[in-house]
């Protein structure tokens, strides 16, 4: 194993250490002798999975799709009467508040 894959495993061993302890990262350091910043350095790093040596990955462009009329994809309730009145809902009203509006109608 080369330089900097051993200095990754021992991190590694210190990160599943410090996570297993169930202790704060300043206990664990100060318990060790490690550096505080140096643990969180590794535990993101780590976290980030292999690869995360500061290597940028390619950019990817995903293309958007507009959507026209983005309220039309929520529940809405739009109640007429021959009156004339019109009730327009965004959101579905709760069905007990309909059932009242239905049986005072009656």
């Amino acid at each position: 194993m080369d330089k900097a894959g051993e200095r990754e495993a021992r991190w590694r061993g210190h990160v599943d250490a410090w996570r297993a302890s169930g202790g704060s990262q300043k206990a664990y350091c100060e318990q060790h002798g490690l550096r505080s910043h140096s643990l969180s350095y590794w535990h993101l790093r780590l976290a980030k999975g292999p690869g995360s040596s500061g290597a940028r990955s390619p950019l990817t462009l995903v293309p958007a799709v507009r959507v026209a009329n983005a309220v039309a994809s929520t529940p809405s309730l739009s109640l007429h009467s021959p009156q004339s009145w019109r009730l327009d809902f965004a959101a579905l009203p709760p069905a007990g508040w309909l059932t009242a509006l239905w049986g005072e109608r009656a």
